[in-house]
């Protein structure tokens, strides 16, 4: 089987998993839709960490592709999402005709992007790394800063102080290094400037939204 039919394969079963779970579930965090298109971002973000870390496409892109297929599985504990899509990809994984050793790498990597934890024995991988910073570099992007501050739009007042704590939040990530690869470093870094400019901007027209003080 040749890797674009693997990977269109995966992308198929993620994708058709996650809106079956969904639609077992009630909730106002119960959108595959939203779930869906993350995916596809992380994906894309994984691929260009992958070539730029020279390490293997194909597994962080499928990794990527499954990494959240659990996300809607167990409502009880997020935190096992990234687990038990590791034991629900393995079957497909199998399926697809890759080696023991390659499912084994695919399953750990999507296994420990949520908390660096794996429920089987299996060395760190740069494609581990890749898929985790992936992961959160779309977290801190464009759209989840418009979802951020669209709780508080009607109310300035309460948007400024909200971003205040977040800014303060967001520059102790900035001095320290939380991903685990060089680039995912490099781009992660970039988003949160990316937030923080953004935020400033929003807390600076909070300080004029106010008449003048005139000698």
């Amino acid at each position: 089987m040749e890797m674009k039919h693997r990977i269109k394969r995966a992308a198929d079963h993620a994708h058709d998993h996650l809106f079956e779970m969904a639609a077992q579930r009630e909730g106002p965090y119960i959108d595959p839709e939203y779930r869906w298109l993350h995916t596809l971002r992380v994906t894309n973000i994984g691929k260009q960490l992958a070539e730029a870390e020279n390490a293997n496409t194909e597994q962080v892109v499928v990794a990527c592709l499954l990494h959240d297929m659990a996300h809607f599985d167990d409502p009880e504990n997020y935190r096992d999402h990234g687990r038990l899509a590791a034991q629900l990809a393995r079957p497909l994984l199998e399926e697809l005709g890759y080696s023991e050793e390659t499912v084994n790498a695919i399953c750990y990597a999507i296994a420990v992007h949520v908390d660096d934890k794996a429920d089987f024995d299996h060395p760190h991988t740069v494609e581990a790394a890749i898929v985790s910073d992936a992961d959160n570099i779309d977290r801190f992007d464009a759209y989840r800063v418009l979802l951020y501050c669209q709780p508080e739009l009607s109310d300035f007042k309460a948007l400024a102080e909200k971003l205040t704590a977040r800014l303060e939040v967001l520059r102790e990530y900035r001095g320290n290094r939380l991903m685990g690869t060089d680039t995912g470093h490099e781009l992660f870094n970039k988003k949160l400037d990316q937030q923080i400019a953004f935020y400033e901007a929003i807390l600076a027209q909070n300080e004029i939204s106010r008449l003048p003080e005139l000698g």
